[in-house]
């Protein structure tokens, strides 16, 4: 079996970007100066030019949606789907109004550069993400019949040790993180830099499982000065979804206590939570104790603001002939 990691290619990145710009000012000219583009086309003004704006504020919207998920539109495919079913919809529909004429053919202009055009490189961006799903569920069709054992073989820590190989010489503790720009996630960091000590004293490695690029990874642990610590690259969540790790529900991401505890944070710690780059926003994070092929003990969060018992699940009796750390 090979775990296949899709191509994001360069130009998926830079369309989605380049819409976005295209929107959000497009959008603004619409908000504040909601005559020009019907002046420019020698039109006769909306009655409701108010209801004009807030197409302006929606396309504003829209271009915000385009940025965010411009740095993985492979993984965030749902907004632009919702986006290409609108820009369709908006062409069929004046294609429809024109045929019985009651749109002139110089709206066309608008309608060409604002929707038409979008399509052409959302429709390949869609049929792409389609073709990657399609290959990770392959993937994990492959993945469910394979033992605990098999699955850590795949993986590699930072230093190029096996994970299987690792976890036969100790027991090691996987910490699967959200994304680096979760409050919570940096508030897990901050909490294995001061029990990482205790935890390797009784014989537990730490490894860190990450949804980020190497580089881009170390760069953000070397603010908690853990850019020492073994760790795991999986941008495609295949070990999340070994680990049987879903995807978050509303109420697990922004649930009264998640609320609660990011404000307390956020007060307390001066931070708050940004969008990154590579990281699915919605995936749940879990700790799991392994040892030699088996999972000895597992904390799957309820919450996204959950704080795992750290040093309980390191706690293993059942770990003898323990290599040192």
């Amino acid at each position: 079996m090979s775990i296949i990691s899709s191509k994001h290619t360069a130009w998926f990145k830079s369309a989605l970007f380049i819409a976005g710009i295209y929107h959000i000012l497009w959008g603004i000219s619409v908000l504040f100066f909601p005559c020009f583009w019907f002046d420019l086309c020698s039109l006769s003004h909306p009655n409701y030019i108010h209801l004009w704006q807030l197409i302006g504020g929606y396309e504003i919207i829209f271009g915000i949606g385009f940025l965010m998920i411009a740095p993985n539109p492979l993984r965030h495919w749902r907004l632009l789907l919702l986006s290409f079913i609108a820009k369709l919809a908006i062409v069929v529909g004046f294609t429809y109004f024109y045929h019985l004429g009651e749109e002139p053919f110089i709206v066309f202009n608008m309608i060409l550069t604002n929707h038409l055009l979008w399509l052409i490189p959302f429709g390949i961006i869609l049929y792409n993400a389609y073709h990657h799903q399609y290959l990770l569920d392959n993937d994990m069709i492959q993945l469910n019949k394979l033992e605990l054992n098999e699955l850590l073989d795949f993986f590699e820590l930072n230093d190029g040790n096996n994970l299987k190989e690792e976890s036969e010489k100790h027991p090691i503790m996987l910490v699967f993180l959200r994304r680096f720009g979760c409050l919570f996630c940096r508030e897990t960091l901050e909490h294995l830099k001061k029990l990482q000590p205790e935890i390797e004293a009784k014989g537990t490695k730490i490894v860190l499982v990450h949804m980020h690029h190497k580089e881009e990874a170390l760069e953000e642990l070397k603010k908690f000065n853990l850019e020492s610590i073994s760790s795991v690259s999986d941008p495609e969540s295949i070990l999340y979804k070994g680990f049987h790790l879903k995807r978050g529900t509303f109420f697990q991401l922004f649930g009264i206590k998640v609320l609660f505890r990011g404000i307390y944070l956020w007060l307390t710690k001066g931070t708050f939570s940004s969008i990154d780059n590579e990281a699915d926003l919605f995936q749940m994070p879990g700790v799991f104790l392994v040892f030699r092929g088996k999972i000895i003990k597992q904390y799957v969060h309820r919450s996204a603001a959950d704080i795992p018992p750290y040093l309980a699940l390191c706690a293993c009796d059942e770990c003898t002939c323990v290599n040192p750390i």
